[in-house]
């Protein structure tokens, strides 16, 4: 008589039956709970959007000197911007570790413990440890990814932009310079808080080339940027003979208004941590078979 767990019927870990568990989705990015925080997260895109139109006329009048001289300005927004309302990549075991940290603070203690700290001389008074040091230390601990992110987003980020301008109708023997500083605009709207929040993880930055993120703030504007990009470009072939139809202009003014609607939209109940799906589930697909 056959034992019921016999050895065939036992996946061993080397056997090919048995596949590698794969590693969970990155859940979608929430704005930080402050109320600074959760305020400037929606004036933001906001302020975008009023200095693109106050500057638009100096834009048509000179294209090149103006996105030059519009850069740092940007830059200075989306690090602001990411520092104040966005968590930096990597920060899950630090918040955890801070949480525990209140468990503790909360937690009764004895005046006579071990762990009560007094002034030698001076009994019953509990010394005062400063504060100054981790005030600089969460600093230094949004600062550095920040420019790590604005550093990442210059260096690769806008040279894969220049490329896909290119490939997607821009002049390739002339504007160069209209191109590259396109590309950097575009790099930082999109890419800037990306960086900040995910790094390097692979894993993320697969779904993020699939199209297979989650929506929230951070993905909704990337996306927004791109497709703003794309339906700008549509009036530039038209004959309307106007000035504002010159490249860059209209690919620019839709990358910064799809920033702000990608941004603003994704944060709301019906698209947040939805997905874009082009074909259905694989669970769906075997479903309909067996019906």
């Amino acid at each position: 008589m056959a034992s019921p767990t016999s050895p065939s019927s036992v996946n061993t870990p080397g056997s090919p039956s048995q596949a590698p568990a794969e590693k969970p989705s990155a859940p979608p990015v929430n704005i930080l709970p402050s109320q600074l925080a959760q305020t400037y997260s929606y004036a933001h895109p906001v302020i975008l959007l009023g200095l693109g139109a106050w500057r638009f006329e100096a834009l048509v009048a000179n294209p090149m000197r103006e996105l030059l001289a519009d850069l740092p300005w940007l830059a200075a927004l989306q690090i602001s911007y990411v520092m104040l309302c966005l968590p930096p990549a990597g920060t899950a075991a630090v918040e955890a570790g801070a949480a525990a940290d209140e468990e503790k603070k909360k937690a009764p203690r004895s005046p006579s413990g071990p762990s009560v700290t007094f002034r030698p001389g001076k009994p019953g008074y509990r010394r005062k440890h400063s504060s100054g040091k981790s005030s600089w230390t969460c600093i230094w601990a949004k600062l550095m990814p920040a420019f790590l992110s604005l550093t990442f987003t210059s260096l690769l980020a806008t040279p894969v932009i220049a490329v896909l301008l290119v490939l997607f109708g821009a002049p390739l023997t002339t504007h160069n310079a209209e191109t590259i500083l396109c590309a950097a605009h575009m790099a930082l709207l999109s890419a800037t808080a990306l960086v900040y929040v995910h790094g390097i993880d692979t894993s993320v930055w697969r779904e993020i080339w699939g199209i297979a993120r989650p929506a929230d703030a951070v993905w909704g504007s990337a996306l927004g940027t791109g497709l703003g990009a794309w339906f700008g470009a549509i009036p530039i072939p038209l004959d309307w003979d106007r000035p504002w139809q010159a490249f860059p202009i209209t690919i620019l003014t839709g990358a910064y208004i799809g920033y702000a609607v990608g941004s603003l939209v994704s944060r709301t109940p019906l698209i947040y941590g939805k997905r874009i799906q082009f074909a259905p589930e694989p669970a769906e697909e075997g479903e309909k078979k067996t019906n």
